[in-house]
């Protein structure tokens, strides 16, 4: 689900990373490396010129990196604990939230899933491959729907909408790689076709 009448957003782009030794590409460790060190597409253009929201299907085009890891629909690691940070600023950690979870990530066509819970627990709700395909919630928000987050399963960035001093914060956060991006003018957005389509 989609939202809109925020004053200000963002897409934050997935965690990628890569093996730390090239022996063991696999199993080994990994280590986390920024969008703007390993691909050759210039984000800011990127950002402008594209139809579709950031994805890894034109962002690694061009790697300068081998074993490149980003998985789609997975909002975690680094930017996930940093987002957190963000929002709890705004929130109060123990603040009630939702978190919704599309029909594909639930495998649930017949019927909504919204688990309800704290916002420092949505941390416990990614990742896990035993629930949800180990995807992340589609959309979480806190009660008081100051601002809300949108993940799409098969997106590797995830949009954040809220306050401007929200999205500023978010924006200047060290750990978090961030492009603006906005439909394109003219384009319809998916809100736009579902309305559309009755």
């Amino acid at each position: 689900m989609d939202a809109s009448g925020w004053e200000d957003d963002t897409w934050i782009l997935h965690d990628l990373t890569v093996p730390i030794d090239l022996a063991d590409r696999e199993e080994g460790p990994r280590i986390r490396r920024r969008w703007c060190d390993v691909t050759d597409e210039d984000l800011g253009a990127v950002s402008k010129a594209r139809r579709w929201p950031p994805n890894a299907m034109y962002l690694i085009k061009n790697l300068r990196w081998p074993d490149i890891e980003v998985e789609e629909g997975v909002f975690g690691g680094e930017s996930l604990a940093a987002l957190l940070d963000v929002v709890g600023e705004f929130s109060r950690p123990d603040a009630a939230c939702f978190a919704y979870y599309g029909m594909v990530p639930a495998n649930e066509y017949q019927s909504l899933t919204v688990l309800e819970g704290r916002l420092s627990a949505i941390d416990g709700l990614t990742g896990n491959e035993d629930s949800f395909w180990g995807l992340s919630p589609s959309n979480w928000w806190p009660a008081d729907r100051s601002w809300f987050v949108w993940t799409d399963y098969d997106l590797t960035a995830t949009r954040v909408s809220g306050s401007r001093e929200l999205i500023e914060t978010v924006r200047a956060h060290p750990q978090l790689e961030t492009l603006d991006w906005q439909w394109p003018e003219g384009s319809r957005t998916p809100a736009d076709r579902r309305r559309a389509r009755g």
